[in-house]
């Protein structure tokens, strides 16, 4: 590849030897594939991804590679991985994810035309079956969101796994993701940007994410930790987003929520539970994320004792190290 690459796919693999050939091809067949870079960081695997990744580098002038001797967390890799890359955009591309052929051409499309945009992402296909290609997806069943709303984003990260974004982020901007996270770096990296540029949400399926039934998934096999990263990754943005309101707009959370606070939690729960079954595409969020913004609403509304009411009613119920800091922080 002679000219510069309007795309660097950042690949992090760590025992991924099942997934690794099926991932390079799918790169390899993107429409704009004269134009991909592709960057490996072999993640001090245990499995022999080395010796395939070694063949496509014999065959292929626009591969990368790195190899580390120890395991890193996969934001760390993606540092990594960014710093030795020269595309204009950046994508994650995870080992057992699939694309749609022209996914790339789409995504850097769409930051082309938009030089307010920082970053864009679109649904997915969901598969149980391993190296499923796009093509050959047979359930159609999608990851959807109904648009894209950064309230909804405080509570859950709705960015899927497979956007692209502008490599100025990282070496104009110096925005990096988080290396000492696990899980919700990508989610903190999301919020960062929210602060400063647009994102934009694309209503098509461009790819297929793998949701292994045996929770193999990264995000699934500790779900202790994605939920302690989680809240603690949100807290401050939930803070900062609930102090830049006025009086009249936290006046209207009250209102919203001023129902759900009064309910039993754990018909709260079932409310949400309910509430999912009849709409999939409408998130219900979740009671944690109802009592925390709630009691920082009060608290701004110097309304005391309903805050501390929400603190104490949730922690009831549930523990929570921000509910718990923040009831400490208004009482004292």
């Amino acid at each position: 590849m002679n000219k510069i690459p309007l795309v660097s796919a950042i690949v992090s693999t760590y025992n991924s030897e099942k997934f690794i050939r099926g991932k390079l091809d799918d790169l390899l067949e993107q429409t704009i594939s004269d134009r991909l870079e592709i960057v490996i960081v072999n993640s001090g695997s245990l499995q022999n991804e080395d010796i395939v990744i070694k063949e496509y580098l014999n065959k292929y002038s626009n591969i990368k590679y790195i190899k580390t001797e120890n395991r890193e967390t996969i934001y760390k890799a993606w540092n990594r991985g960014i710093k030795i890359s020269t595309g204009k955009y950046i994508t994650n591309a995870n080992t057992d994810d699939r694309l749609k052929i022209n996914a790339f051409e789409i995504l850097s499309s769409e930051l082309e035309k938009n030089d307010d945009i920082a970053l864009v992402f679109a649904n997915q296909y969901i598969s149980s079956i391993p190296n499923e290609r796009y093509n050959e997806v047979k359930n159609k069943k999608k990851w959807v969101i109904p648009e894209f709303d950064y309230f909804e984003q405080l509570d859950r990260s709705i960015v899927l796994s497979q956007p692209m974004w502008r490599s100025s982020l990282h070496f104009v901007d110096d925005i990096w993701f988080d290396e000492k996270l696990e899980i919700c770096g990508d989610h903190e990296f999301a919020l960062h940007l929210q602060q400063i540029y647009e994102i934009k949400y694309i209503p098509s399926a461009l790819g297929v994410f793998y949701f292994d039934n045996k929770r193999s998934n990264r995000s699934l096999q500790n779900m202790n930790v994605l939920e302690v990263e989680k809240l603690e990754v949100t807290k401050n943005y939930i803070k900062k987003y609930i102090d830049a309101l006025n009086e009249d707009e936290l006046d209207s959370i009250v209102n919203k929520y001023a129902f759900s606070i009064k309910l039993p939690i754990i018909f709260l729960r079932g409310k949400n539970i309910i509430n999912l079954y009849k709409s999939p595409q409408k998130h219900p969020f979740t009671h944690e994320f109802v009592y925390y913004v709630m009691a920082l609403t009060f608290q701004r509304l110097k309304q005391f004792e309903k805050a501390i009411y929400c603190c104490k009613k949730l922690l009831k119920r549930k523990k929570s190290r921000r509910v718990s800091e923040l009831l400490q922080q208004i009482i004292h």
